[in-house]
């Protein structure tokens, strides 16, 4: 994440506005808000013209608590499949909570489930349910959902034969409106004309818009509400219509008010009335999704790398019931998805739904995020597949493969069998889904052996029907077995094919059903992963969300007309304003590198290290020595090495024409032939240039220091003008407020903060007072690039028979290369370094600075005629628009 790039700068924001409305508003808005709100905060009653504006701050409340839960909420991570790939059992045997969800043999999840995931603390040796919920589509949504079902029609009605103009034409009229009431004449066409289309899938779509508007009659008061269930009801809510499951209970959402069935349609609209199983059951349709709230010991699974996860479990998209409203609700969750978990059914191999998940992933949404390319989005997904020891291949098969044959087993063998076509399958639809590289992230996982292995630990109790299928017998024994051969399987690949991918996977899966490897995958890939998924996410509501605030600034003025802000007010507020753009500007200045030319003086700061790096070592004296001795030939020769007996004649030849010249050439005992080895001052050993390498990268690194502060102080420059204006006019508001009458300690307090905010002088000590970060004198040996248990090529020492061409001198020039390279690694990385450290204490000032100027008091402070009088302006009829006039969103970093 880039310094300053955050989403808890999101969090004040957010924070601040609801605090805003909190402040403007004693006693609040009324009601839980939210989603018991049915999403416009009328609980889906039209409540006239003249409730307008607290309609708008309801909506606009219900914005920014879902935005603020989007910002504060955990990584999330979908888990998407065809029908009956075994998702349910997957997750709840991945929490240790056999008989959390809703299962079967057959297919069963009809909602969306979203589970809260929290770690115990402490040793606690099981998992814990903390409780279940229902929430219901708001008005609005059901109302797309409509939309969405006669868009549906239409689309197919395109295709259908036989279908008559005057059908077609009502079809197309019947576009439906807000409102129950909107989509009436959708729904009279459907009765009237949906069982009489030949097409199926037509007929499907018009029986679902039957179900949800038989749903809406009887269960209208429900929409945008959030209710408690018991266990029974809970499985119900998660459950296709039709599925036999256990005994009904009582879901609540506060106390036992004893409301049944007949009193309910007067009695669902109060705090704490039940919701009867027969409504409950009646309403499916309406449900967006279920909530569970789950605690896990560190035992079952370790989330201290991100604390807490949410995992969503989706229904397939091919129920005959139901099939397009979960697509419709699917998309709707998947859009701001972080992580997405594609589990492929090993019992028969990948099926087109899989393509159907990535598609929704792929699509923009309404509000504002655009079309995510296949690269972004492959970064996003996993891959696993379920039910592997169901995978249709005889165990006699893999007994084969691991006799006797003299070929070894490799990947490409073991998938090429006909015995295990499924298994090829499945690595094959990994491979087109996932990005190139990546089929790490293919898991091959089964509940049941993750179960058996659960329960053998003691982390898990199972129920009886759950232990029989474990008990010695035909099913039991064959997943036993199978598990075993599949852990020989992986042994035998890692032995005559080190490193294949598909060891590891088997391996895992022979262990314990590949449950801890997934484990493994899932939080480390929401970590890497899902931030950036959420930090894009909360932009974009972000900026909705901003433009709901300007459009209730203008709606609270417009119903005011007669209000003006006091004209002290307006100059606080200016003032407010200009010294808060300071702080952007600073920001994008100093943190994010965004001012004019930053770039240029980054590229010209690593030119000037790339010289002086090449000038310095160029500089050191073993290179004068070693090309010293270069021949003609550009050979590094070894002086006195290969003199012949002709060499050594000579050299007597000329001693005695010094003689006979009467010159005395002072040398002694004769001529001095030197002895064999590199002259004096050239190293022959690498070890003798690190202390030369040791010195060059301490002097890049002083250049470095200097240089990159120099750089801040500079941008720090550009805004001196700017902070001394602000400063002379908060100068002049403190005195002219001091005229006006005495002031709080407390409003005194703030006006010299954000006077103090515009000082210069503090700016340029903190960052000389920046941290520098050290550089580990191990990496610095560690980096040196010669081999240093090895001689240079002119060493005495080299073996006789060593290619001379190897001392020509491009090889030193070549190894004077290497350590400049080197050298210009470390000192490039170091760089890097001290521009995020500075970065990071700039960014460290400026929310420091930008908690005091945007705090929800600092405007109360500023307030000059009611500042003393405590709670007086509370009311004023300008109140929320100054408030949220003075709460603008952070600036979009990127």
């Amino acid at each position: 994440m880039a310094v300053g790039d955050s989403v808890e700068r999101y969090v004040r924001w957010t924070v601040g506005m609801l605090e805003a409305l909190e402040r403007s508003e004693p006693g609040g808005l009324g009601g839980e808000g939210g989603e018991g709100d049915g999403g416009d905060g009328s609980g889906g009653r039209d409540r006239g013209d003249d409730l307008e504006l607290p309609r708008k701050r309801a909506e606009f409340r219900v914005a920014v608590a879902r935005l603020l839960g989007e910002a504060r909420g955990p990584l999330s991570v979908g888990v998407v499949g065809e029908f009956s790939a075994g998702k349910s059992l997957l997750i709840e045997t991945l929490l240790g909570l056999p008989g959390l969800l809703s299962v079967s043999d057959v297919a069963t999840t009809g909602n969306v489930t979203s589970l809260h995931v929290t770690q115990l603390p402490g040793d606690e040796a099981s998992s814990v349910l903390d409780g279940r919920a229902v929430v219901y589509c708001t008005a609005a949504e059901t109302s797309e959902l409509m939309a969405h079902l006669h868009s549906r029609l239409v689309e197919l009605a395109r295709l259908e034969e036989g279908l008559g103009d005057q059908w077609l034409g009502e079809l197309r009229a019947a576009t439906p409106g807000p409102g129950a009431g909107g989509w009436e004449a959708l729904a009279a066409w459907c009765r009237k004309h949906g069982a009489g289309v030949s097409g199926t899938k037509m007929r499907s779509v018009a029986e679902e818009v039957g179900l949800v508007q038989a749903a809406y009659e009887r269960g209208a008061p429900l929409l945008g509400r959030r209710y408690e269930l018991s266990d029974a009801q809970a499985k119900r809510a998660m459950s296709l219509p039709g599925v036999r499951l256990g005994e009904k209970g009582g879901g609540r959402a506060g106390p036992d008010t004893g409301a049944d069935s007949e009193a309910y349609g007067q009695a669902v609209g109060g705090p704490g009335q039940r919701i009867p199983d027969d409504v409950l059951a009646a309403c499916v349709p309406l449900i967006r999704r279920v909530e569970l709230r789950v605690r896990v010991p560190r035992r079952v699974w370790d989330l201290r790398d991100i604390g807490a996860l949410t995992l969503l479990d989706f229904p397939g998209l091919n129920s005959p019931q139901s099939g397009e409203r979960d697509r419709f609700l699917s998309r709707r969750e998947l859009r701001d998805i972080h992580t997405v978990l594609v589990l492929m059914n090993a019992q028969r191999g990948p099926v087109s739904s899989e393509q159907d998940f990535f598609d929704m992933l792929r699509e923009p949404t309404a509000d504002g995020r655009e079309r995510r390319s296949d690269e972004v989005l492959r970064e996003s997904l996993l891959v696993a597949g379920g039910r592997f020891d169901q995978m249709p291949v005889e165990p006699e098969v893999l007994s084969e493969l691991l006799g006797s044959a003299p070929e070894p087993l490799t990947e490409r063998r073991l998938r090429g069998l006909p015995g295990t076509a499924v298994l090829d399958e499945v690595v094959e639809a990994a491979q087109r889904l996932l990005p190139p590289g990546q089929r790490k992230q293919l898991v091959l996982v089964s509940a049941m052996a993750g179960l058996a292995a659960l329960h053998r630990s003691g982390a898990v109790e199972l129920d009886e029907s759950t232990r029989a299928r474990l008990r010695p017998g035909t099913e039991a024994d064959r997943l036993t077995r199978i598990t075993e051969l599949w852990g020989k399987i992986a042994d035998r690949l890692a032995e005559d094919q080190p490193g294949a991918p598909l060891s590891r996977v088997l391996r895992e899966f022979a262990k314990d059903g590949g449950l801890g490897l997934l484990r493994e995958q899932l939080v480390r890939h929401a970590a890497e992963h899902g931030g950036a998924i959420r930090r894009d996410a909360v932009r974009r509501r972000a900026g909705a969300v901003d433009r709901m605030r300007l459009a209730l600034i203008a709606a609270e003025r417009a119903a005011h007309p007669e209000a003006e802000y006091p004209p002290a007010f307006r100059e606080m507020r200016q003032a407010l304003d200009d010294t808060r753009r300071l702080l952007t500007d600073l920001r994008d200045t100093l943190v994010l590198g965004l001012g004019p030319g930053t770039v240029q003086a980054d590229d010209a700061l690593r030119r000037r290290v790339a010289d002086e790096a090449a000038t310095l070592v160029a500089g050191w004296p073993e290179w004068k020595e070693l090309f010293a001795a270069v021949d003609r030939d550009k050979q590094l020769v070894t002086v006195g090495q290969g003199w012949s007996d002709e060499d050594r004649a000579f050299t007597d030849s000329v001693w005695a024409a010094a003689a006979e010249i009467g010159l005395d050439l002072d040398m002694g005992a004769g001529p001095d032939v030197p002895a064999d080895g590199p002259p004096p001052g050239v190293s022959g050993d690498p070890e003798e240039l690190v202390p030369r390498f040791r010195a060059g990268h301490a002097a890049l690194l002083k250049l470095v220091h200097d240089r990159v502060r120099v750089g801040y102080e500079e941008r720090l420059a550009d805004h001196v003008d700017t902070m001394d204006e602000l400063r002379d006019r908060w100068r002049q508001l403190i005195a002219a407020e001091r005229e006006r009458g005495p002031m709080t300690p407390t409003r005194t307090q703030r006006m010299l903060e954000l006077f103090a905010t515009t000082r210069a002088e503090e700016w340029r000590d903190r960052l000389r007072r920046a941290d520098s970060p050290q550089t580990d004198p191990a990496a610095v040996d560690a980096a040196f690039p010669l081999r240093r248990d090895r001689c240079l090529p002119w060493h005495s020492e080299q073996p006789p028979g060593r290619d001379p061409l190897e001392r020509h001198v491009v090889h030193a020039v070549r190894m004077r290369r290497e350590l400049v390279t080197a050298l210009l690694q470390l000192v490039h990385g170091q760089l890097a370094k001290e521009q995020l450290a500075l970065a990071a204490t700039a960014e460290s000032v400026i929310a420091a600075r930008e908690r005091t100027v945007t705090a929800h008091d600092t405007l109360d402070l500023l307030l000059s005629d009611s500042a003393a009088k405590e709670g007086d302006h509370a009311g004023a009829p300008l109140d929320l628009a100054a408030r949220l006039e003075a709460t603008p969103p952070p600036t979009r970093t990127r």
